[in-house]
């Protein structure tokens, strides 16, 4: 009696397998074919969209070191790195998305979209927009400098460029307002801050000036040498020294020049701020026909998973049934 090797077991398995394949290539198209018309509906419902990928890095403008020179001038002191403090400042103002807001109220995609929105609900829509938009920080490996690529989703890679532009220059246009005015409101501070100096240094003065008017001091009483004895030197600054004893001629003559200074620095540094104010400011480097553009919707490999599935679930079909109708057979 002949016994049945496991070779010749895998061998009648593979070979009854190919049979009940085979006896179901039918449904196994059919099913397959079906699957597909699935895959290729549903590619063609999904939005042809784009990921639109622009690189800002910090720029480099000779413009910038403007802002600088005011800032000395105005003696509050200068930036490190400028370039770089401007770029996280462009950043910053970009992440509010006010500005990219203002320019999708105005393109036809949003404009028909709202109409579906009651007014309500507009709010919500925009803050659906917002995530069509994404800042990354990146780092640049060969000079450490920090850069950040803006990805705008989109399904015209042409008005993507647009309206990536668009925002960029309303940013710039907000961001150049705010520095304008913060440096005309530190020019001021530092104005209030002068006046109430000379302000503070006229009451002092007024008060020695009396004084040296009630004990007759008309001219200078202080005399350096006879602030050294023979045998010890003293060393005391005429600046300790009670003040109204210099005279009242002299205080007097101090306190006129104050009351007739024209603050002739201030009106100076005024001129720069407003040539700066004037001046288009270039706060990134980037080039918007660089635009990186990558079709999200990826039809071919939708339809391949169409048909690799239509495949699998035509065999596991044919399988189930021929396994039915043998229980049915052997049950007959």
């Amino acid at each position: 009696m002949k016994k049945n090797t496991p070779f010749n077991d895998d061998e009648i398995n593979l070979t009854d397998s190919l049979k009940i394949i085979w006896d179901g290539k039918i449904k196994i198209l059919l099913i397959i074919t079906i699957s597909f018309l699935i895959g290729f509906g549903y590619s063609y419902q999904i939005p042809k969209n784009y990921l639109n990928s622009l690189t800002i890095n910090a720029s480099n403008s000779y413009d910038l070191r403007k802002y600088d020179d005011i800032q000395k001038l105005i003696t509050i002191g200068a930036s490190n790195n400028t370039n770089l403090m401007f770029l996280d400042k462009f950043v910053s103002e970009l992440n509010d998305y006010n500005e990219f807001f203002f320019i999708i109220k105005n393109t036809k995609k949003f404009q028909e979209d709202i109409l579906k929105f009651s007014n309500k609900d507009q709010e919500i829509l925009l803050l659906k927009y917002s995530e069509l938009l994404e800042i990354v920080q990146s780092e640049n490996d060969y000079n450490k400098n920090f850069n950040y690529t803006l990805n705008l989703i989109w399904d015209d890679p042409d008005e993507a460029k647009k309206i990536l532009q668009d925002t960029l220059n309303l940013v710039s246009n907000s961001l150049k307002k705010k520095i304008d005015d913060a440096l005309e409101h530190s020019l001021e501070f530092q104005k209030k801050l002068t006046l109430s100096g000379d302000r503070e240094r006229l009451d002092y003065l007024k008060e020695q000036s009396t004084i040296a008017k009630e004990l007759k001091i008309i001219d200078n009483q202080i005399d350096d040498a006879n602030l050294s004895q023979s045998s010890v030197s003293l060393r005391i600054n005429t600046a300790d020294i009670a003040y109204y004893l210099r005279g009242y001629k002299a205080i007097d003559k101090e306190i006129e020049l104050i009351k007739t200074r024209n603050y002739q620095q201030f009106k100076f540094v005024e001129q720069e701020l407003d040539l700066f104010k004037d001046t288009d400011i270039k706060f990134l480097d980037y080039n918007i026909h660089l635009t990186n553009v990558k079709l999200l919707k990826n039809t071919k490999l939708i339809l391949q998973t169409s048909i690799l599935l239509g495949l699998i679930l035509g065999l596991f079909y044919v399988f189930i049934s021929n396994s039915i109708q043998s229980q049915t057979g052997s049950k007959k």
